[in-house]
This record gives C-alpha cells, structure tokens and sequence, in this order.
C-alpha cells in the first residue's frame, strides 16, 4: 500500500487543508497553532492518482466536509481535484481515470465541498488560509456514514526479469514510438522492486534514447493525449521557463538552470556561441547542500550541449525516471530548451546551427505499479512502432554477386562513401563482420543476415540475386 503524505491533527475538526506541491511542514508551521488545532489533516499531492487517496481518507474521516486547497498547481492535481469535487457528477469523475468507483465516492462528493486558495498561495496570502480556516471550522460528529474503501491499483501480472540489466539503446525520429519502445523494454527486461515512496516499480537500468530532429521543427504527437493530458505538457514547459520557486516547493528546472549560480542556459549559448568546439556547456541542477537529504530531488541531473559540423546534440542526463508519465514531459521540455539554446546561438553569434539529436539518459527508468495497467494497454495498441523501419545513420549496406562470390559494401548514409568493402563466401563475410557495431537496430542486423543467407542460396541455385527492399 502507497504511504500517505498526510499530518492528522485534530480528529473532530471538519477542514481538511491540501498543499497540493508544497511541503505539508512548510505550510503547517507558518499556521499558527490556534488555527493548526482547526485542522483535521494537511497533506501533498503530487498527482492526479493520489486523488484516490484523498477520498479513501474522506471515507474513513466522515466528519471532514471541507477541503481548503492552498499550494502550488505544479501538475494539474489541485485542478483536478477541485473540477471533481466542484461538479460532484459521474462524467466529471469518471474523465479522471481513478481507481475508486463513482457510486461508491458519490456521497463524499456530495458532502464535501472544496475552497481554492491556490492563487492566495502564489500571493503569499496566508491570511486568507487562516480567515478561511476560522469562518469554516466546526466540530462534526459524522456527517455521513464511514466508508472503507479498496484502492484497485488493477496490477497486471508482470514478470520480473531474473537478472539486474543495465545498458540499452533506442534510436528514433518519433518521441511516441521511442516512448513505445522504452515501455516495451521496461516490461520485457526490468526488475520489480519497491520505490522510496512503498510503491512497487519495474526498472531497467541506464536507458539511452536518442530523438533525431535533423533540423526539422517537432511537433508533439497527439497519441500521448491518451495517457498524458495535454496541459501537462504545456506545464512543463513553463516550469523551465520561470526562474522563480513556489514557496514550500524543493525547486524547479526553471530555477536551478536560470538561477542557479547564474543563468546555466545563457553560460551554454556564451560558450558555444564563442567557441562550438567546447565540450563545457554544462548546466547542473543537483545541489548537494539541498538535495542529498532532500524527500524530493530533482530527477533531471545535468544537461551538456555539444556542436559537431554546425549540428546541435542536447544529452540530459536523469537519475531517475518514471518513464511512463515523466519521459514524455522531460524529452519535450528538453527539445523546447535545446530549440532555445540554438536559435539564440544562431541569433546572437550569426551561426547556422541546427538542433540534431536530443539524448536523454535514464539511470532508473521505471514504471510505478499505477500505471502497469496502463503500461500494457500502451503496447497492445502502439506496440507495433516496435518493428517501424528507421534509417540507420551508420549507414547501409548493399549486397550482389559476382563470379559466385558474395560483395558486400557499407556505405555511408548518403551513399557517398565505400567505408567497407568485402568479397568471398557467406562465411568468410559473416566471420569478418560478426561482433562489429555497424547497425544502431537489431533489425538491421537480422536484415543484413536474412540477404547475406539468400544471396548465397542463389550462388548454388544458380540463380539471379536481387537485395530486397528493407
């Protein structure tokens, strides 16, 4: 079972007070004490899931009939919450996507009524919390009967892999299918364990995956809408746009990398914009004074931009990464900045660089229990991406035959270049080329095998050998 972020207080007090993204201490110690005894329980929430939470701790706390939100709206849970509980009807739950039945939280939706304090937050308004704690405080026996409610987290029976894997590449030119493809290598080859948060993950150590932009402009693709709503996106990409933290917030990627030590984007655009051969154009967000003992540290560790024959390369690394939800936000949130980054080297250095390939390097990439029904709708329906046909920027290999021997040529993505050329029979060729790193995707591989068998089947058939279109 998940632990509940919450503080319990005053068992007969009616109020409940939610900080949504800041730290309940936070807020609890600036309440001055005759008005924390007013308050029944003051706890997180981080995300839309944890609303199951918030009504199975309503069901067993029958007295609460108030909920004062006053916090930062970091990930759209607070909106959620107060549309759920605002409109109290089927539809409006039901779009959420939570675990606990309508008709069985129909009554506490019914009784409890929520105040949104979320912009006296961000004012610093904390005496409108205390006068909203005072003008709704009253001592409830029970006004409605209790609920003992079963969270069904609906977890599918996913395998454990027997053995601790670390290593794994993606390459793509699709955010969606590299997304598909990562889940895919989560649930066939990942661990299951416990996160610092007792909920069970599966994880695969030190997933690489690399977008290949080439210069074209991405535009976000509208199957992630299905498991991701939209605004959460466009969340993220404010979150590093503002330097600013909420009060009682850790950070934020906006702050750390805009003000930080310094502004750690202009410091990559001034170094690269002076010199593209640099290999320092680093920005950092872990601050070891705040974040080794920190509840919640940032995920994304460092950034590191990098110009090779006028093209832009943005590597993120993360220590961890729940890559269902949070992949998806950092890869787009980083292609924002990385776009960012170029166009004002471009702009301010009169460069013609463009942005190639955005890498993102996930120590921990893993998928919390919630979310492995999810997980497996995601590949029953896009698992397909998984076989979708890339060019390999490793180039490309032709085959023919000539005087009963097998020719085969690597060449360079273009087909400018001959950077391999080899003749004699399938097994000298395969003996020569085994073990080499020459495909980016294992279907390359199998594809190159596949031709190499065929064209020496027609060399003793007597045959005409065509190479088949990948």
């Amino acid at each position: 079972m998940i632990d509940k972020d919450v503080i319990f207080i005053n068992d007969k007090s009616n109020i409940a007070l939610c900080t949504l993204w800041s730290k309940k201490e936070h807020i609890f110690n600036k309440i001055p004490l005759d008005h924390r005894n007013k308050v029944n329980s003051i706890g997180t929430l981080y995300t839309i899931n944890g609303i199951n939470y918030v009504l199975q701790t309503l069901g067993e706390r029958n007295n609460i009939d108030k909920i004062i939100v006053y916090g930062p709206d970091l990930s759209y849970s607070g909106e959620a919450l107060i549309d759920i509980f605002s409109k109290k009807d089927k539809d409006t739950y039901n779009k959420y996507k939570l675990r606990l039945k309508y008709e069985d939280i129909e009554n506490i939706l019914n009784t409890v009524n929520i105040i949104d304090l979320r912009k006296n937050f961000w004012s610093n308004d904390l005496d409108s919390l205390l006068l909203s704690i005072d003008n709704n405080y009253r001592e409830n026996k029970g006004i409605r009967k209790k609920a003992i409610l079963s969270i069904n987290e609906n977890v599918e029976e996913i395998r454990s892999w027997p053995m601790q894997l670390s290593g794994e590449f993606i390459y793509e030119t699709s955010v969606f299918a590299a997304w598909v493809k990562g889940l895919y290598i989560i649930n066939e080859f990942g661990m299951t364990k416990n996160s610092d948060y007792n909920e069970e993950i599966k994880e695969f150590l030190n997933l690489m995956v690399t977008i290949d932009l080439h210069g074209s402009s991405y535009e976000l693709e509208k199957d992630f809408f299905h498991y991701i709503q939209e605004q959460d996106f466009n969340k993220h990409i404010k979150g590093l746009s503002i330097p600013e933290v909420p009060e009682g917030v850790d950070y934020t990627y906006g702050n750390r990398l805009l003000s930080y030590n310094g502004n750690q984007i202009e410091s990559i655009i001034n170094k690269l914009g002076r010199n593209a051969n640099s290999r320092r154009a680093l920005g950092v967000t872990w601050d070891p004074k705040i974040d080794q003992d920190s509840v919640n540290p940032p995920c994304i560790i460092s950034i590191n931009g990098n110009i090779t024959d006028n093209q832009y390369t943005h590597t993120v690394y993360i220590r961890s990464n729940d890559f269902f939800r949070g992949w998806p936000l950092n890869i787009y949130g980083q292609i924002y900045l990385a776009k960012y980054i170029v166009d004002q080297i471009n702009k301010r250095y009169g460069k013609n660089i463009i942005l190639k390939n955005i890498t993102t390097i996930s120590t921990s990439a893993h998928v919390y229990s919630h979310d492995f029904e999810y997980l497996k709708d995601a590949l029953d329906k896009y698992g397909y991406l998984i076989k979708r046909f890339i060019p390999d920027p490793k180039g490309n290999f032709t085959i023919k035959t000539e005087d009963g021997k097998i020719i085969l040529e690597h060449r360079t993505p273009d087909n400018t270049s001959i950077d391999l050329r080899l003749k004699g029979d399938f097994n000298y060729i395969y003996n020569m080329i085994k073990g080499y790193p020459f495909y980016t995707l294992p279907s390359h591989s199998l594809y190159l095998g596949k031709e190499l068998k065929k064209a020496e089947e027609s060399i003793r058939e007597g045959k005409k050998y065509t190479q088949d279109e990948v």
